[in-house]
Parts: C-alpha cells; sequence; structure tokens
C-alpha cells in the first residue's frame, strides 16, 4: 500500500479549547458502528451520561441547548474524552482532521482546510507545497478499477501541480493554463484517447473575457454560493449576502476600481502573512483541493468538472477576501485568511451536496 500526505500533515496538533471555532459545535457527528457498540456495552460510573447524550436511534451524539455537542464542557473539553479517555472517542473525533482518498492500493492522507489550525498553518506556508510517500508490503485490490485511467489522472495531476507552481509566471497565466488541462483532458477522455491529454488545443483554451464579461463572471460565480449550494450554517449566508453588496452593490465601475486597489493593496502590504502574496495563496488553494479531489475521477470520469471547482474555489475566496477589504476599511489581516479560509471549506466540503454540485456547476463560461 502506498500512502501519501503534503509536507505539512506532520505540523498538525489539535489545539481543543483553544480552538477559535471548535468542531465539537453544529456539525452533526455520525457515530460509526464500531464506537456505537462500545457506547452501548460501556458499564462504568459515567454510562447514564453517555446514553443519555446519544441518540441511539441515528446513531450520532446529540446537541444542547446551544447547538453544539452535548458532550462540549463550558471550557471547550470534551466531557466523554476527560472521563473516559481517548480511545473513548469515536471515529471522526478520532480522525478529524484527518481526511483519506481511497483507491486501489494507495491511500491519500490530506489534512481538511475546514479546520482553524489547519487553515492557520496553510496561511502561513509560503514555500511550495510536495507531499511525501511512503509505503509498506499491504495489497488491495478493488474490483472493477479503471488503472489506465487512475494512473493517467496521476500525471495529469502532476503536470496541473507543475504549472500552477510555476512562480516564475504569473498567476492568471497559470489559472488559464490549468483550465486547458482540464477541458483537454476532458475532451480527449471522451473521444476515447485519454493516453493523448496532454495535447492541448485552441478550442480547450479558457475563453479570454473583457472587463465587463468578466465583471458578469464574477458576479455569477458569486451567486452560487447563495442560489445553488446548500446552506450549512446560517450565518454563512450573512457573509455571502454582505459580501455580494460590498463588492456588486455600486456597480461594475466601482468594482472595477476597488478591485484593482485591493490588488495594489496586497502587491504594496506583501501579504496579510509574512511573504503571503495573492499569487502564493491562490496557488495554495488550487493546490489543496486539485491534489484532494482530481483523482476521485477515476469514479465519474468528471475531469473538467473537478478541475473548475478547484479553480473556482480559488476565485470565489478571492472575491470573499476582497469583501472583507472592504469592509475592514481597506485592510486584512491573517485572520482574516484564515477564518474565511475554513468556513468557505465546511460549507464545501461538508456537504455531499455541495461537493457534487459545484463539480457541475458551470464555472468559466457566462
Amino acid at each position: 500500500m502506498i500512502y501519501t500526505y503534503p509536507d505539512y500533515y506532520k505540523k498538525f496538533n489539535c489545539i481543543a479549547d483553544k480552538c477559535p471555532d471548535t468542531c465539537c459545535g453544529k456539525w452533526q457527528i455520525v457515530i460509526d458502528d464500531d464506537s456505537l457498540e462500545r457506547y452501548q456495552e460501556y458499564d462504568g460510573d459515567y454510562r447514564p451520561e453517555l446514553h443519555r447524550k446519544v441518540n441511539w436511534k441515528e446513531g450520532v451524539f446529540r446537541h444542547g441547548r446551544s447547538g453544539k455537542c452535548a458532550f462540549l464542557r463550558d471550557d471547550m473539553l470534551c466531557d466523554m474524552y476527560i472521563h473516559m479517555g481517548k480511545d473513548s472517542l469515536c471515529t471522526t473525533c478520532r480522525e478529524y482532521p484527518r481526511h483519506t482518498e481511497e483507491f486501489e492500493n494507495v491511500r491519500e492522507i490530506s489534512l481538511s482546510l475546514s479546520c482553524p489550525e489547519v487553515a492557520r498553518i496553510l496561511m502561513n506556508i509560503t514555500d511550495k507545497v510536495t507531499f511525501v510517500t511512503e509505503e509498506d508490503d499491504e495489497d488491495e485490490v478493488f474490483d472493477d478499477f479503471d488503472y489506465f485511467l487512475y494512473s493517467n489522472l496521476e500525471d495529469i495531476r502532476e503536470e496541473i501541480l507543475n504549472v500552477i507552481q510555476d512562480r516564475s509566471v504569473d498567476i492568471r497565466s497559470r489559472i488559464e493554463r490549468v483550465l486547458q488541462i482540464g477541458a483537454s483532458t476532458q475532451r480527449h477522455y471522451d473521444e476515447g484517447d485519454l493516453v493523448m491529454w496532454d495535447e492541448c488545443e485552441e478550442r480547450d483554451k479558457p475563453e479570454i473575457h473583457g472587463d465587463h464579461e468578466e465583471y458578469m463572471l464574477l458576479q455569477k460565480q458569486a451567486m452560487f454560493l447563495l442560489e445553488d449550494l446548500e446552506l450549512l450554517y446560517d450565518d454563512w449566508d450573512d457573509v455571502l449576502i454582505e459580501s455580494q453588496e460590498l463588492l456588486f452593490g455600486q456597480g461594475e465601475e466601482a468594482f472595477a476600481g476597488n478591485r484593482k486597489g485591493f490588488d495594489a493593496w496586497w502587491r504594496n502590504h506583501g501579504g496579510c502573512a509574512p511573504h503571503m502574496t495573492l499569487d502564493i495563496f491562490l496557488e495554495q488553494i488550487i493546490v489543496y483541493f486539485i491534489s484532494i479531489y482530481l483523482l476521485g475521477a477515476v469514479y465519474d470520469g468528471n475531469i473538467d468538472g473537478k478541475v473548475n471547482a478547484c479553480v473556482g474555489h480559488a476565485v470565489e475566496l478571492y472575491m470573499l477576501l476582497m469583501a472583507r477589504w472592504l469592509r475592514n476599511g481597506e485592510t486584512l489581516s491573517v485572520d482574516d485568511l484564515i477564518e474565511l479560509s475554513y468556513r468557505y471549506s465546511r460549507e464545501i466540503e461538508h456537504s455531499d451536496e455541495n461537493l457534487e454540485q459545484v463539480e457541475v456547476l458551470d464555472w468559466f463560461s457566462i
């Protein structure tokens, strides 16, 4: 079995009660079958409290009046952990924010950007992210696994990561090249000659929009979040509505001026975190999403949809940050980067419906 993980993976340690937005909040935590059985058989002093705070019918932890997990104490520590120990945690609580994508003889492990501490780590990395590979003797076979497609997707992902991390090229050109690779790959796949995926043609290039068309496109993309996606947190709706008004409420000319000012501010201030330029921020976001989701096309063949979504997430975060910059009186902090990154990730990555939806949205055509 081959295991891969990003080079910053081992930097993560849960900060527990110091977390600014605990994962023990409003999430519905599903208990795995083995843990549920252990809870049912537990006969220690904590049994009455344990049984009262588990919804046995649904197989989930109950929520208290505050809307947070019933085991979360006022000091932001887990009452179950304190009374029953680390081994009492269910799979989700034990593993999050670690995330695993499974392929034949391959496990790709990542850290979810939806965790504030992971977002803090990533928002302070300015070097190019690399990936570590380890291997053991375990062997595994998946029924009907398309290894030919998978191996090509590995090559495609490697090329996309090389392109998006080539800092000798401006970020816009890198993004356009990534979108072209996605379109070319999908075309060759649909035509039955995937092995030729890197033979890009003029028709594979993304449509280059004028200022007005790009304004309309960005406005359309922003509406995706409000109109097409499932809302997980009520207060996220407030962020989206406020951002829409700040970005587009005064019309196209004001938007163009604000965008120019935002880009100049980031350039002149060296970013919110040391050396975190706008180009590096967008690069890191695209690398994060591409590295996790592109190989999943081995199961559905939607290569271009996944590439477009990964780039689209970077564009949406850029827009949300510009709106926050306006709200803050034309300034941003690293805390803004962290907050908007993990909150955006939660809305997208914690919903199967949203993960499916973003890969069929028409991101880059008006």
